[in-house]
């Protein structure tokens, strides 16, 4: 069985733009069971909610920048940004949290610059979510 980090499916593509040797991980394991108290029936449930309504957080993000509305952006961005820590996506995290802060301050120019990075790292952890459900409804398969 692999370390938890070990695993292809969650860790960030190589060439990335990322420098480094090591990719930094898409989600961390440990804090994702951490987070559950290592109740993987729990966890799947959390995750299925997060896929299912992700794509809606983002929508509203969008539409609040687009319409000139803070409240919606700082609001959602804070739920996204409370749903990604507990999968330890560290980095969709970050993301989230400088739109939620570019939504309580008003700055909705600087966040509309943000979007296609947080999406892009909220598409890329909803994959590596995707993946962990199928991995861990594959364990559970009758043999």
């Amino acid at each position: 069985m692999p370390a938890p980090n070990d695993s292809p499916s969650l860790t960030a593509s190589p060439g990335k733009g990322s420098t480094s040797q090591t990719p930094e991980p898409v989600l961390d394991r440990a804090v994702m069971l951490a987070s559950v108290e290592h109740d993987l029936l729990l966890l799947r449930e959390l995750v299925e909610i997060f896929l299912a309504e992700a794509p809606g957080l983002l929508a509203q993000i969008r539409a609040g920048v687009n319409e000139h509305h803070a409240e919606p952006v700082e609001r959602n961005a804070h739920s996204l940004k409370g749903a990604l820590a507990s999968f330890g996506a560290r980095r969709a995290f970050a993301v989230a949290q400088q739109v939620e802060t570019r939504g309580r301050e008003a700055r909705l120019q600087e966040a509309a610059g943000l979007l296609s990075g947080l999406e892009s790292e909220v598409v890329q952890a909803c994959h590596a979510l995707s993946d962990y459900l199928r991995e861990v409804n594959l364990e559970r398969a009758p043999r």
